[in-house]
């Protein structure tokens, strides 16, 4: 087993229990504010932090600060690349803690510019704008958080980067089962809602400190206000044509989510729906992602041009290979895998219903999104952000494009299918640029992934037919026997179908699959 694959098993071990966790937290949440009104209000207001987080951090930052920092520790040394974490972390505190000041206070304009006309006549805008508010503050600390993920994936250091996501989605399952003990209604339970979120943005970055700490870090508050330094400027360089493509694409978003508002419960809706989507993102995109970003950077350091072209290529293949059969799961059971999840409480099973059906109209978007997250760290260990940036700008008109057309036939679920669509256009740009400079994928590379997803496809058809075949009932351990067995299922026909086959990648799955357990 490859060392890549090996550290992705790592940090998709370590996501495992965050999203499976993000799946119980979203669960409960649904259990508390159902999927309309004041599930809205908290979908819209928490979008607003999350999506300055992609243009600050997730996106942007972490793309140009990982090969930096990876340059600076290879050639100076550790001393100088905590000098530069500490650099990074104060300004990042001064000027994100701007941001977070600007929202605050501006927080109603904000809202109105993010919704639909017809959502500030509703009854939860004013709550929409004082959730805001509350929740501001978080993105400073995920800033902070990504800040010190990137410096721990640079010194080796995976897991606990990747776990420190689940210590907010525990302190939400933790205190989301509480409000439920207690009884709260729907208003009453969104503000501690809203607190529970702050406090579990501000642990992902103070449980990543100790470990900061154990690989030599102390800290100290060196703001480089007036980038000073060519390491900073080098980042920003870096970053702006990525946070370019970032705020093209959050043109798109915000034009979803007109369109999702105008229809009450709309945006509940398509959050839910997405929370299965983003787990094999999570799991496979994200995680060998984060990977291929750390390892590629160092082999670009030492001048290893083989070694990227090859550590990118087991990476994209890993990554079919645990996506292909995600979507044809998703395909397959969204309606089961929504009753099994999210009907509890106060959602009503007209809601529930409407979820599964948006799950399959997310499905294709996996391959395509866990893909492109993993190709897309190949160019920013080059140092190369314009080829992504086309990649984004191409994937942000053919989304625009489907969800404009198809809205009025398909509602807020023509903005699922134009995630996909959207994905697959950032995917077909990202590999013609790659081919350009690199030439083909190698022999033999057809063949496998075909091989990989004619699996796929068994493991999609015998999910759906276990759904028939296994007894229904609106019980609770009905819904959840129904929806496990039928998971079960499809995935012993996936292993199943790759053996036939002889495909060497679902192959490798089973033996990392033995070594993770033993």
């Amino acid at each position: 087993m490859s060392r890549l694959a090996r550290a992705a098993g790592l940090v998709s071990a370590a996501t495992l229990v965050s999203r499976v966790l993000g799946l119980l937290r979203d669960a409960v949440r649904a259990a508390l504010v159902g999927a309309r009104g004041l599930s809205d209000a908290l979908s819209v207001a928490f979008k607003i932090p999350n999506l300055l987080r992609d243009l600050f951090a997730e996106g942007a930052f972490a793309g140009a600060f990982v090969p930096t920092l990876s340059r600076v520790k290879a050639e100076h040394g550790d001393a100088a690349a905590f000098k530069l974490l500490n650099r990074a972390l104060a300004t990042l505190l001064v000027y994100v803690g701007l941001v977070v000041v600007g929202l605050v206070v501006f927080a109603e304009p904000v809202v109105r510019l993010m919704t639909a006309e017809n959502f500030e006549k509703r009854a939860v805008f004013p709550l929409t704008v004082i959730l805001v508010r509350l929740l501001a503050p978080f993105l400073l600390f995920i800033c902070l958080a990504v800040a010190a993920q990137s410096a721990l994936n640079v010194f080796g250091r995976f897991f606990v980067p990747a776990l420190s996501p689940a210590l907010q989605n525990l302190t939400l399952v933790a205190g989301g089962f509480l409000l439920l003990s207690l009884g709260q209604e729907r208003v009453e339970a969104a503000f501690p809602w809203a607190c529970l979120l702050l406090a579990g943005g501000a642990l992902q970055f103070f449980v990543q400190v100790p470990a900061l700490w154990r690989v030599g870090w102390r800290p100290r508050f060196e703001p480089d206000l007036g980038l000073r330094t060519p390491e900073a400027r080098r980042i920003v360089r870096r970053m702006l044509p990525v946070a370019g493509g970032l705020a093209a694409a959050h043109v798109s978003i915000l034009v979803n989510t007109w369109i999702a508002t105008e229809t009450p419960g709309g945006d509940s809706t398509l959050y839910y729906a997405f929370r299965l989507v983003h787990l094999p993102v999570g799991l496979v995109g994200v995680a060998v992602g984060t990977v291929v970003l750390a390892q590629a950077s160092a082999k670009v350091v030492r001048g290893d041009e083989d070694g990227v072209r090859a550590t990118l290529s087991e990476g994209l293949l890993l990554s079919l290979a645990l996506s292909m059969p995600a979507f044809a799961g998703l395909l397959a059971l969204g309606p089961v895998l929504a009753e099994m999840l999210f009907h509890w409480g106060n959602l009503k099973p007209d809601e529930a219903a409407a979820i599964g059906t948006t799950i399959r109209w997310f499905a294709p978007a996996v391959v395509f999104y866990c893909s492109v997250k993993v190709v897309v760290p190949a160019f920013y260990a080059r140092g190369d952000v314009r080829g992504p940036l086309k990649a984004s700008l191409v994937a942000v008109a053919v989304n625009l494009a489907c969800a404009l057309s198809l809205k009025d036939l398909l509602s807020y679920r023509a903005l699922a299918l134009a995630v996909g669509c959207g994905q697959a256009a950032n995917l077909a740009v990202l590999l013609a640029l790659l081919k350009r400079r690199d030439g083909g994928g190698g022999p033999g590379l057809t063949l496998r992934i075909a091989k990989v997803a004619a699996a796929a496809a068994a493991c999609g058809a015998v999910a759906w037919a276990a759904t028939h075949v296994l007894p229904g009932g609106s019980g609770a351990v009905s819904r959840i026997a129904r929806g496990l067995l039928s998971v079960l299922a499809g995935a012993a026909a996936y292993i199943a179908a790759g053996w036939l086959l002889r495909s060497s990648d679902i192959a490798a799955l089973r033996r990392l699959g033995r070594r993770t357990s033993a």
